[in-house]
């Protein structure tokens, strides 16, 4: 995660069937209206290579917005699903309506998926229906990653969002809430915004720009050593704490070099088992770009610490007296491959 050098490995049009589960991600959009849940799958869409150009919820042309009401109302009234690939994985993008009127496509697309990205807007925050999904999730243990958007609003700071996210998500423990990037911004405007035009990553140490519509690399100047130092130091504790490896925090506490791949697997483990919930920031691409900010980096996030349908207990399911069904198990050759 940002220190993969990949910088357009989708496959142009839809995405391939997948040959196994192991190869499938499902990922459902959870957050309240207007958090741009629907504009983050297009501009996922995009730098996937699932489509030529981004299209906007005001005129009509997102992908999974193709219900007239919606064309009509600006907004998502049912559940969509929008398969992508990336680095030989699908990933299914199941974009969900914000408006409690619609809860139950809510709750159908969270029945279908086996983890969820909580889309969090810098100009509203976090609202109490999306800390009920939040605990709905964690109480069957499914797997969470936030991604904050809304980046360019005037007021959106993405520091001050991060730790409203802690407080409003990390009751347990907050250290389980922790950014992997932090913004890059740009030169300052007339008006005194600087916008944002990229991300550092934290684990990788480096820079990721998308001002010129693709993703460049580059290595941080001297001034941000010392705010990448103190966010990255407790972003590696956070993950160490949740590591699957007892001596990994006395061996770091008594000086030891935990290397960038040690702590990558680390990560995505604790992603996978619901305990650790990384913050992200995305926005999309301008007119004419490629890939939108924090496209990339979120992909990598969903396909390397994100659970396949394998690692994922399907829900129970009855008939509509509530009688119980045979369990649904994923398997490719039986009566329920479909679910996949």
């Amino acid at each position: 995660m940002g220190d993969k050098a990949h910088t357009h490995p989708g496959a142009a049009g839809r995405a391939q069937p997948a040959d196994h589960p192991t190869s499938v991600r499902n990922v459902v959009l959870v957050g309240h209206s207007g958090s741009g849940k629907t504009t983050l799958v297009e501009a996922l869409a995009l730098t996937a290579g699932a489509v030529n150009r981004a299209g906007r919820v005001e005129d009509g042309g997102c992908v999974s917005d193709y219900d007239e009401i919606e064309h009509r109302q600006h907004r998502s009234v049912q559940l969509s699903l929008v398969p992508v690939e990336w680095d030989g994985i699908k990933v299914n993008l199941l974009d969900t309506p914000g408006y409690a009127d619609f809860v139950g496509e809510l709750r159908a697309g969270l029945r279908a998926a086996d983890a969820a990205l909580f889309v969090v807007s810098a100009a509203d925050g976090v609202d109490g229906s999306t800390r009920m999904v939040w605990e709905e999730c964690a109480a069957v243990g499914m797997p969470r990653a936030i991604v904050i958007t809304h980046l360019e609003a005037a007021r959106a700071d993405f520091e001050e969002m991060t730790r409203s996210c802690a407080e409003a998500f990390g009751a347990d423990d907050p250290d389980a809430v922790l950014p992997l990037y932090l913004p890059l911004r740009g030169p300052q405007a007339a008006d005194g915004h600087a916008p944002v035009t990229g991300l550092i990553g934290l684990l990788s140490q480096k820079l990721f720009d998308y001002s010129s519509g693709e993703r460049t690399e580059s290595e941080p100047v001297e001034d941000q050593l010392p705010v990448i130092e103190e966010a990255r130091n407790r972003l590696i504790e956070g993950i160490i704490a949740e590591s699957e490896d007892e001596t990994l925090m006395d061996r770091y506490l008594g000086g030891e070099q935990v290397d960038v791949k040690t702590l990558v697997q680390d990560l995505e483990r604790a992603v996978a088992r619901g305990v650790f919930f990384p913050v992200l920031a995305a926005a999309p691409a301008a007119e004419g770009a490629r890939q939108g900010l924090g496209t990339v980096e979120l992909l990598e996030l969903v396909t390397g610490g994100f659970p396949t349908p394998l690692e994922r207990e399907a829900p129970r399911v009855t008939t509509p007296d509530g009688t119980p069904r045979g369990e649904a198990v994923c398997d490719p050759g039986g009566r329920w491959s479909r679910r996949w």
